[in-house]
């Protein structure tokens, strides 16, 4: 079930009447995986996984780890099988990029995959499996642009093409580093941190600043004590944010001040560890959101 961090809010009040007003006027909730815009943070464990689908076609941001490849397949099937545009690999660290290498050959995919112009594309490559001769690379920085599904495209707003760091990055610099996006859909945003630190998010605020307002939020590093800066938070000012973590996690994620920064929020929290796959359903006024719990 849904775990909500404030019983109400005058951000959920002024969603609830939103919605209220959408339907009276005879908007419905998306209810199909053609309609409007499906963001699923996919139950993956301890990685990352997000699949944004709409009329038939999708972008994924992130594939897990290897053992994850099954749940993976069964969200993937709940949104209706679309054709995946591009597969967004934010870093090259195993909990996000493991999934590739267990992708179906009869998977309906482009082939392309979009990643940081500071990683390191053989290695990627060399995650693909049966895949492998067949992908192409497409690399992006701040200010790029990945057309999604119908009326939604992504913004990669970090990070910033000028950062002096040695190529291909180092492990230590790969999550500080790894690739942000702002998924817009009509008038609904999704902000999607992967591993930013606080570090990344300081970056974040400084160049963007109010820009970076989303109704939800991806929380960085499934939920890391080091991944909270308190004025980035504050520009993002989400309603709701998902957590992707697993309940056996030995990271202690998520930690106890990211909880209480959002609780002093009043953000409403979903946790794949309770919650499983977590999708919301946009018609690009008002968001819907289900979970599998």
């Amino acid at each position: 079930m849904r775990e909500p961090i404030s019983v109400f809010s005058l951000a959920a009040a002024c969603a609830l009447l939103c919605a209220l007003l959408s339907a009276s006027c005879g908007t419905q909730a998306p209810s199909g995986p053609g309609t409007g815009l499906h963001f699923a943070v996919v139950n993956v464990g301890e990685g990352l996984s997000q699949i944004a689908s709409s009329g038939g076609e999708a972008v994924v941001f992130d594939m897990g780890d290897t053992d994850a490849t099954p749940q993976w397949i069964e969200a993937y099937g709940r949104a209706g099988g679309p054709r995946i545009r591009d597969i967004v690999i934010s870093h090259s660290h195993v909990d996000h990029m493991g999934g590739l290498r267990n992708l179906p050959d009869s998977l309906n995919f482009s082939g392309e995959i979009v990643a940081s112009v500071f990683e390191d594309t053989a290695l990627i490559r060399s995650t693909c499996g049966t895949w492998a001769s067949r992908v192409r690379f497409r690399t992006v920085a701040q200010g790029d642009t990945v057309a999604g599904p119908l009326d939604a495209f992504a913004v990669c707003v970090w990070p910033p093409r000028d950062v002096a760091v040695k190529m291909p990055i180092v492990d230590e610099f790969k999550n500080t580093y790894s690739l942000c996006f702002l998924v817009r859909y009509q008038s609904n945003t999704v902000l999607v941190t992967s591993d930013i630190d606080t570090t990344a998010e300081q970056g974040l605020a400084a160049k963007y600043g109010f820009g970076l307002a989303s109704d939800i939020i991806i929380v960085p590093h499934h939920g890391s004590a080091y991944s909270v800066d308190p004025v980035f938070y504050g520009y993002v000012a989400p309603s709701i944010a998902v957590i992707s973590c697993s309940a056996d996690n030995t990271y202690g994620h998520p930690a106890s001040n990211v909880l209480e920064l959002l609780f002093q929020m009043h953000v409403t929290l979903y946790m794949t560890k309770s919650e499983g796959t977590v999708t919301a359903f946009t018609n690009g006024y008002y968001w819907v959101v289900q979970s599998e719990n």
